[in-house]
């Protein structure tokens, strides 16, 4: 699963110095699995997990949109989300969840 395209690039509501960015994934994530290795809130309700890195704020949607705040540019958001789903299914995958 990676990102597929950024739908907006946005200042962010908690920094003007730094971006909000809006992009969808290339298919449907798997949500309790994202919430349990990178140590995220699920909302089943909601149909959404958030994940925090740092000062790094992330919405995973049920729909495959998320949403990246308090970054500094898009290569930076699309770099990092895909690097931490990466790391969540390889720990997932060492724990047989695959």
């Amino acid at each position: 699963m990676r990102v597929a395209h950024t739908e907006k690039i946005l200042p962010c509501i908690a920094d003007p110095w730094k971006l909000r960015i809006i992009a969808q994934l290339d298919e449907e994530p798997d949500l309790p699995l994202i919430a349990r290795y990178l140590d995220g809130k699920y909302s089943e309700k909601l149909g959404m997990v958030v994940v925090r890195s740092g000062i790094v704020e992330m919405n995973f949607f049920q729909n495959g949109q998320i949403t990246i705040r308090m970054v500094d540019s898009e290569e930076e958001a699309i770099s990092f989300v895909n690097k931490i789903l990466a790391m969540a299914y390889h720990k997932a995958m060492i724990a047989g969840d695959l």
